[in-house]
């Protein structure tokens, strides 16, 4: 409230107050006060632009310039060069007081910026799983819109063999193994559908689709997980996955075709592994 009264003031008061003022003096002493007027708007000029030291630099040497103007060029009345002088003055005062105001409001808005970026990049941290870089469990169910006016489908991804590549080849082989099927994952999807990991070797996808087409996207997925072998510099990994799938009906809840989806991928995995499974 007091930024804003403050900003009124130096933005429409003080400058109507001081066009009155130098009108006034132009109508009783004649043009010879029109130079007021012009430098006035110099200390003005400079507090747009400057900073508070040049800002008053300028507004001395406007005072300055005034003061030989009018000694050189003065009809002699004292009094009217004072008045014009203290005019000039009291605008280069105002000028160094706008300035500083300017300054902390443009401080107070790169920190803001700062801010608002720094809580988006804190945001996207929270919601991204560091090994694959996808979503993570928190960014999905974030991202996921619980109402939508059609079918999805939802689909449980788990990687067939996730855990015995850590116990043969060591963690970082799984790492490796885990972030190029991912890939492999989201790289295969369309850009208006989701994917994340939802944990440990699970990934959630949701298709805008429904589950006639679902099927055959899943379908293909697959064929593009398993037709290349993950290879690192020593070993060299066959690729497959499991996925239960389930229609998310309009009005559904998440968590009961999450419970569906589940029990599609148990089937799944009954079944042989590396396989879809619709429920």
């Amino acid at each position: 409230m007091t930024s804003n009264r403050t900003s009124f003031l130096l933005s429409v008061v003080a400058p109507l107050a001081f066009i009155v003022i130098i009108l006034t003096a132009d109508a009783i002493e004649g043009p010879k006060t029109a130079y007021v007027g012009i430098l006035a708007t110099v200390p003005m000029l400079a507090a747009v632009f400057g900073t508070v030291w040049s800002t008053a630099f300028i507004s001395v040497i406007t005072v300055l310039a005034g003061w030989s103007f009018g000694h050189f060029e003065s009809d002699g009345n004292v009094q009217a060069q004072s008045v014009r002088l203290i005019i000039i003055s009291i605008v280069g005062v105002i000028a160094v007081y706008a300035v500083r105001i300017r300054i902390a409001r443009e401080r107070a808005l790169v920190e803001a910026l700062k801010e608002g970026a720094l809580a988006v990049q804190m945001r996207k941290l929270s919601e991204t799983d560091q090994l694959t870089e996808l979503l993570n469990r928190r960014g999905l169910l974030a991202n996921i819109e619980n109402h939508s006016e059609h079918e999805r489908t939802l689909a449980i991804i788990d990687l067939d063999n996730l855990k015995q590549v850590n116990d043969e080849h060591g963690h970082l082989v799984g790492d490796h193994y885990l972030t190029a099927i991912s890939g492999r994952i989201a790289g295969a999807i369309s850009k208006t559908d989701l994917v994340g990991r939802w944990g440990g070797d699970e990934f959630l996808v949701v298709l805008e689709t429904t589950s006639d087409t679902a099927v055959q996207v899943l379908e293909r997925l697959r064929n593009v997980v398993t037709r290349a072998e993950i290879t690192t510099d020593s070993v060299r990994i066959p690729a497959s996955f499991s996925a239960g799938a389930a229609t998310w009906g309009v009005g559904e809840s998440i968590d009961e075709v999450l419970r569906r989806a589940d029990a599609a991928l148990y089937s799944a995995k009954s079944q042989g592994r590396n396989t879809v499974i619709f429920a």
